[in-house]
């Protein structure tokens, strides 16, 4: 039975799908062939295995739809270690390597600090560099 939503003649995928979909194209390790030659099918990768720039929206896409929920969970808890659950179930997530992909990216755009020991904090403009 296939789980996708279709919304005006598009497939939508559900909230599981996209979770997967993003750690297919930002991991990508483990795939089967099969699902590399669907990747490639659907535009998410081109001849050489490597993102598209459908791929790379996607990505960008799913992480913007989840930093302000997670950028707000991290202001009212202090750090990311203090609850790591209330962080992922802020950003609707439930996979533990999609998470930890995200705050990746929501560091690398400098929207939140990653500290020395790996834990992750909102940035507040005194400890920006």
């Amino acid at each position: 039975m296939n789980s996708a939503i279709i919304l005006k003649g598009e497939c939508k995928m559900t909230k599981v799908e996209d979770e997967q979909l993003f750690l297919d194209l930002a991991v990508f390790d483990g795939l089967t062939q099969s699902r590399i030659e669907e990747l490639r099918q659907t535009g998410y990768l081109d001849s050489e295995y490597e993102n598209t720039e459908k791929a790379e929206s996607f990505i960008r896409l799913f992480v913007d739809e989840r930093s302000d929920s997670v950028v707000k969970t991290l202001e009212e808890q202090g750090n990311y270690f203090k609850d790591k659950g209330k962080v992922m179930f802020s950003a609707g997530l439930k996979n533990q390597m999609a998470m930890d992909i995200v705050m990746e990216h929501l560091s690398y755009r400098m929207q939140i600090k990653r500290k020395r020991n790996g834990d992750y904090m909102k940035r507040n403009g005194i400890n920006t560099p």
